[in-house]
Order: structure tokens, then sequence, then C-alpha cells
């Protein structure tokens, strides 16, 4: 699309205006275009100008610069060493037109889109579905980190049960047949420290269940390319289909976990600790960077959040839920009566 809008020429003959130009002229782009048929088999200017009227609504702000402009100035440095130009994008600094959707406020997940997200989970009968929610909840870990976790990250100490990531896994490519080893998506350093598991999850056999296993506890989400960016996609039809609206999204679940922590005096640095989140002051980097005895005990045994129906996850069988799989298309609607 940055070729169909700018012209394709040599990585060295591109400049920051280029980039501020492509972004000018995609603010014409309508949102959610792929899924518009009455513009299949247009090309990018087509679409651009029929819309420059508006009546569509536009792209959002971090569509544009996490997606396009990111990928856009990734693609013009790939081959910067190996042919020596320079980079013809650095510090070029963008202004975003007012016509991009501006980004909402995250805020915490009502206590009733948070049942019905367990138990839409629960009844779909698939292990991420059910388990990915609570376990965003009760841990305060990103998603992505939780969608790649292995048995072999599930230890006991400190007389509670942990996850810590190797970072790296070795896992079987289905393709070759050859195994291989896999990055696991840990964002900062912080991510490789250990993080609690609160001892609901070993109440209902989920932790033993974990640890019997060989290889990752999601593996369906393994299956895809992308294992992160599916579950990402997933995991917000989920919320949107069980009602969550405005700021309402699955990281929020992370961020309740870490409002229910300062509610129940959890202090700074261990709270940063359990959710992974980079350390503040140098104060905070003195000593070891893990939790302690005593907070782990204390994170273990965190009251549940009041008016959520946690008796949903007892007595499910992991097992059968690991089998299932995810069918494609539309849902089938619910019969009436």
């Amino acid at each position: 699309m940055f070729l169909d809008v700018i012209g394709d020429r040599t990585p060295d003959q591109y400049y920051p205006s280029d980039l501020q130009t492509f972004v000018n002229r995609m603010q014409y782009w309508p949102a959610n275009v792929s899924k518009r048929s009455d513009m299949q088999g247009m090309s990018t200017l087509e679409i651009l100008e029929a819309n420059k009227d508006f009546t569509l609504q536009p792209m959002a702000e971090n569509t544009m610069l996490n997606g396009y402009i990111a990928n856009a100035r990734t693609m013009m440095r790939h081959r910067i060493q190996d042919l020596n130009y320079r980079d013809p994008f650095a510090g070029a600094n963008i202004s975003l037109p007012d016509a991009y959707k501006p980004p909402k406020p995250r805020e915490g997940v009502s206590i009733e889109v948070t049942n019905r997200v367990f138990g839409d989970g629960v009844k779909s009968g698939l292990l991420d579905g059910a388990m990915l929610p609570p376990m965003a909840k009760l841990t305060s870990r990103r998603l992505g980190l939780l969608t790649f976790l292995h048995s072999e990250d599930i230890r006991e100490k400190h007389g509670v049960w942990i996850a810590q990531t190797n970072g790296i896994v070795e896992v079987l490519n289905e393709t070759t047949g050859k195994k291989e080893w896999r990055r696991v998506p840990v964002k900062t350093s912080e991510s490789m420290t250990f993080y609690v598991l609160h001892n609901f999850l070993n109440e209902i056999g989920f932790i033993s269940w974990m640890r019997a296993q060989n290889g990752f506890i999601f593996r369906a989400a393994h299956e895809h390319p992308d294992p992160s960016k599916y579950m990402s996609k997933t995991m917000q039809n989920i919320m949107q289909r069980c009602g969550a609206r405005g700021g309402e999204v699955f990281h929020s679940l992370r961020g309740d976990a870490i409002d229910e922590m300062r509610d129940a005096d959890v202090e700074g640095r261990a709270r940063r600790l359990q959710s992974g989140h980079e350390l503040g002051d140098v104060h905070d980097k003195y000593g070891f960077r893990a939790l302690t005895a005593k907070q782990c005990q204390y994170l273990a045994n965190l009251p549940l959040q009041k008016g959520i129906d946690w008796t949903v996850f007892k007595g499910l069988d992991f097992d059968a839920m690991a089998k299932r799989r995810r069918t494609r298309g539309r849902r089938p609607k619910p019969k009436e009566g």
C-alpha cells in the first residue's frame, strides 16, 4: 500500500516527507475495508478516492502508527546493513491528521461482563477460551506470555506454585516433523521473572493438570503461525460477544488484577514483579529481582473478587477441553425456547 500511494523507488530515494505524505493520504482509508464486499477488486488509490468525503469510518490512530508506519519503517531498513544506505525515515516526526480515530482509554471490566466471559469460555468447551481469561485476571500477566505457557515453566517455590518462562522453548514443527527453538514473546526483562499462580488454580486441579502435560499448555493456539496474535484476536472477539464496550478489552483483565493487588495493599515493587512490569527507581532495582517468600504466600492467597462466579471452573475436564478445536465460520445462534 505504501508503494501504491508514494511510488516504487529504491530506498535511498525516499525521504521523511514521504512518510508524512503517506499518513496524510491514508486518512481516507476505511476501517475494516477487507470485510467490505462493495470494495472488493478496487485498487488502493480507488478506495482512498471513494472515501474522500469520509462516508465510511476511517482507521484508528493505533492501526496507522503500530501497523502501517511501523511496517514501512521496518521494510525500509531491511537491507540497510548489506547495502549500506541511509535510513530514509530516520528522525521523521509524524503528525497525524485529526481524521484518524483516537484511541480509547482502557478501563476495568465490569463484574457482569467478566461473569459472561468466564461462562462463555467454559461453555465453549475450549481450553484457551475457558482458562486464559481467569489466568489473566489471577496472574496479571500479558496474554502473549500466557499463550506460550509451557509445562516446564511451572514449579513450586516458597510453598506456592509459580510459573517462569525460560525465554525460549523447543517445539515440534508439524510441517517438517523436526524440533526447533522458538522465542517466547517477552516484552521486558521483568517478564522473565517468576510469577505466582493463585491457589484457586490449584484447587480446581488446573495446576496439576498443567504440570502433567508435555509442551505448551494452550497447544491449539500453536497450530497457528502467530499464536499470540491469534489468541489476541480470539480473546477480543469473546470480550465483545460478551458485552465488553468502550475501553473494556481483554488486557483490562490484567489491569483489574493489578488494581486488586493495589486494593489488597500489595506494595508497588511486588506488584510490578508479579505483573512483569519494569521496576521503577534505582532503589527498586537493588536486591534480587524476585518476589520474597512472604510476598509469594500473600499473592497466592489473595481473596477472590466478590461478585464473580468462580464455581464455573470447578469440575472441568481439561483433557477433553485441550483436544477440542475452534471451528471456522459464524457461531450458531442459540435456539429460541
